[in-house]
């Protein structure tokens, strides 16, 4: 499909009006008005954030309602856009800031980068969603973890474990509950 393509143009207006209304919603603190832009068999994938894939638009009132609980003010701008309009897929890369939550550190702020991966859409609704975000760079600067130092990758990941959780871990026992240090 070239660029000249009826249908191309379609799909890229298409692509572009979502992405402004996908903003506007998340920026809006509205549940229901996030909620209206998916499919109602959504496959919503954020294990950044969520303990597992969401699957139906009817469980997406938790997940949503709890962003707004973990980062009240969090607001999102857009830096850049990438549409697959011959897929009907996108990509919005944003910036996201905030305070952090009132339980944690509510005078603390983020100020991090994400993306949201539009993979699928039905019936002129996002059908298939991944996130893609760096968490820990969001709890550092919240001061919720402790400074990375110089640990690289999945090290300083592991040094945020108990000394019995990651003895645990490297005997294969993923699925206990770490027992705390004392």
């Amino acid at each position: 499909m070239s660029g000249n393509n009826p249908e191309h143009a379609e799909r890229t207006a298409f692509l572009a009006d979502f992405a402004d209304r996908w903003l506007a919603a998340w920026n809006s603190h509205d549940t229901d008005r996030v909620l209206d832009l998916l499919h109602d068999d959504i496959i919503w994938d954020d294990r950044v954030f969520w303990t597992e894939i969401i699957y139906g638009r009817d469980a997406m009132t938790a997940y949503v309602d709890k962003i707004w609980d973990a980062m009240p003010d969090v607001s999102f701008v857009e830096i850049e856009r990438f549409f697959s309009p011959e897929h009907l897929r996108g990509v919005v890369l944003f910036r996201q800031t905030g305070h952090g939550p009132t339980g944690l550190n509510p005078d603390k702020t983020f100020d991090q980068h994400g993306c949201d991966i539009f993979l699928r859409f039905a019936d002129g609704k996002l059908a298939h969603y991944l996130s893609e975000y760096d968490i820990v760079g969001m709890l550092e600067q919240l001061e919720a973890l402790p400074a990375r130092g110089n640990r690289l990758g999945g090290a300083y990941v592991m040094s945020l474990l108990g000394a019995q959780h990651r003895r645990q871990f490297r005997k294969g026992h993923h699925d206990t509950v770490p027992i705390p240090d004392h």
